[in-house]
């Protein structure tokens, strides 16, 4: 027999307290609730703030989830879907730059012909118009040789606008080769080598056995540009150094002219198309696009190159990486 005194009285306890005991229960129930829909909400509200980023072009971060479930797989494509999106854009925007830019360099070639060719067609005209007047009939031959040289600058004019066009389209692709540039720059030497004896020019030829990685054609208009703007600023019986200096990765190729100086702040602007500088130092027979070309093939190598004066004249010099 046992007395049923302690249970009664636990019940009575209970049922006293029975209120207490369901409102905790009721409180941990919100409480593990609130706990896990935060769990459950927190990336959805980071899901729902990127998508709504992305709507506006604005590609957020990637979206860390880390659980395995639905979330975190919907989480992953909508990172992978960010990340398409936002590296087709920038195709996109390389597209456009780049149709833009061919756009602008047709407005250049447009503008640089018209305004270069006003002048030789001017020539051409006042000719013409001299030989059909029957004025100056013993001069019928020099009219004549003046119109031939005009026509020629204007097709010289031309295919180089062209060429500078091409290389400022920002599409041409350069093909790399490996030769010795010593052996280019006794080439381009000897094609020159007639303007050279006629000015009666010294040259120095400081040159070393280096092989390059370059276009070799490229390379070639680049020298012939840089030597033949050296002959036509040098007077005569005046003094040219070309030089190539090793160093540790490159070859430093230095054209240097005996002639008069470029003024400094006009040292950047020699590369500029058309340039003229003072009268003196205009090229009676180039077209004012040689150092444009020259300066382009040079960005499409990727290396260093420029001008300055030195005490006897004005030195020209650019880079090239070695085999």
């Amino acid at each position: 027999m046992a007395s049923l005194q302690p249970v009664n009285e636990a019940v009575q306890m209970i049922k006293e307290y029975y209120i207490y005991i369901v409102l905790f229960v009721v409180a941990l129930v919100l409480l593990a609730a609130f706990y896990y829909s935060k769990g459950i909400a927190r990336p959805l509200l980071r899901i729902n703030d990127a998508t709504k980023r992305m709507t506006n072009l604005d590609f957020p971060e990637k979206i860390t989830v880390q659980s395995k479930d639905e979330i975190g797989e919907l989480a992953n494509n909508i990172n992978f879907l960010s990340t398409t999106l936002q590296s087709y854009i920038d195709q996109l925007q390389q597209d456009v730059e780049k149709e833009r830019q061919l756009e602008q360099t047709r407005k250049d070639f447009i503008a640089g012909v018209s305004h270069e060719l006003k002048t030789p067609l001017s020539i051409m005209k006042s000719c013409m118009a001299i030989l059909q007047d029957g004025v100056a009939v013993e001069k019928k031959d020099h009219y004549f040789s003046a119109m031939e040289n005009e026509v020629n600058r204007m097709d010289r004019l031309i295919a180089d606008m062209l060429e500078l066009a091409k290389y400022e389209s920002g599409t041409y692709k350069i093909e790399m080769e490996s030769f010795f540039i010593d052996e280019l720059i006794r080439s381009v030497y000897n094609q020159l080598s007639l303007k050279v004896i006629d000015q009666e020019i010294e040259v120095n030829l400081n040159l070393q056995s280096i092989e390059v990685i370059a276009n070799h054609d490229r390379m070639e208009q680049v020298i012939t540009n840089f030597l033949s703007n050296a002959i036509q600023h040098t007077p005569d019986k005046g003094k040219i150094a070309v030089s190539t200096i090793n160093e540790e990765e490159k070859v430093k190729v230095t054209v240097e002219n005996e002639g008069i100086h470029i003024d400094e702040e006009q040292l950047d602007k020699i590369w500029d198309r058309f340039y003229q500088g003072e009268k003196t130092q205009r090229s009676k027979q180039g077209t004012g696009l040689g150092l444009a070309i020259s300066k382009n093939i040079l960005k499409l190598h990727d290396v260093p190159f420029g001008v300055f004066n030195t005490e006897i004249g004005v030195c020209f010099y650019f880079y090239l990486n070695k085999v």
